[in-house]
C-alpha cells in the first residue's frame, strides 16, 4: 500500500490521479460525442442524397412515360404504313406486276 501512496505522491498526489482519470473519462465522452456527431452528419448526408435520388427517379419515370407514349405512336404509324405497303403490293400483283413482299418494319420478337 505504501508503494501506491508513494507512487501517488510522486505522480503529483491524489489530485493528479483524479485529474488523469477525469481526462480519460472526458476523452471517452468526447469520442462518443464525435461519433454521435459523425453519425448525425452521415444520416443527414444520406437523407439529402436520398432526396436527390428521389427527384432523379421522378424525372426518369416521367421521361420513360414520354418515351413509351412516343413509341406507341410510332408503332401505330408503322402498323398503318405496313398495311398500306401490303395493299400496294397486292394491287401491283393484281395488275400483273412482280414485286417482293414488303420488308418487315419490326424486328422479330424474341421469346
Amino acid at each position: 500500500m505504501s508503494d501506491v501512496l508513494t507512487w501517488l505522491g510522486g505522480a503529483g498526489g491524489v489530485g493528479a490521479v483524479a485529474k488523469a482519470i477525469f481526462d480519460i473519462v472526458k476523452a471517452r465522452s468526447d469520442a462518443r460525442k464525435v461519433n454521435a456527431d459523425s453519425a448525425a452528419v452521415l444520416v443527414q448526408t444520406a437523407a439529402e442524397s436520398n432526396k436527390d435520388l428521389g427527384e432523379d427517379l421522378r424525372e426518369v419515370r416521367t421521361e420513360l412515360r414520354e418515351v413509351r407514349a412516343t413509341q406507341r405512336r410510332h408503332d401505330d404509324v408503322l402498323r398503318v404504313h405496313h398495311r398500306w405497303d401490303e395493299q400496294v403490293v397486292d394491287q401491283l400483283r393484281q395488275l400483273g406486276g412482280s414485286i417482293a413482299d414488303p420488308p418487315p418494319l419490326y424486328l422479330p420478337e424474341v421469346p
